[in-house]
């Protein structure tokens, strides 16, 4: 035997022979040594586990793994329930897909209401051309 042989170790969770071994936290409850995948995916798991944040909607506190992260084109900032995000993704469905005054069914050509009417959403030809008139008689 030289100097610097050792005998093999094992990984306690995925029994693979490691090279490098990482020494489990005590929190954790696994025994030591660990490969470097199981001790990243231990890592993580109590990592997840321990951080709580607020849905930024209805403010119902909950794991970060249970929150959703919101569209970009809803232009917000925070995490969701899933609750909140299942009202948050109907409600930009239809502000999408259908007029905002009248709620017809848009179809290709759709208008953009300017910024001084104070319209939500998109709107059908009819609903445009009445608001630009109404707009023309003041």
């Amino acid at each position: 035997m030289g100097i610097f042989s050792r005998k093999p170790a094992y990984c306690t969770i995925c029994n693979k022979q490691i090279i490098h071994k990482n020494k489990a936290k005590r929190e954790w409850d696994v025994k030591s040594p660990l490969c470097s995948d199981c001790y990243l995916n231990k890592m993580q798991e109590s990592y997840d586990a321990s951080i709580i944040k607020k849905c930024i909607s209805c403010g119902v506190k909950s794991k970060v793994t249970d929150l959703w992260e919101p569209r970009l084109q809803w232009d917000m900032v925070g995490l969701l329930c899933k609750k909140c995000f299942n009202e948050k993704e109907l409600d930009f469905n239809k502000e999408k897909n259908f007029c905002g005054v009248c709620g017809t069914k848009l179809g290709f050509i759709r208008y953009n209401p300017k910024n001084n009417w104070k319209i939500k959403g998109q709107l059908c030809k009819n609903c445009w051309d009445a608001q630009k008139a109404q707009i023309d008689r003041k």
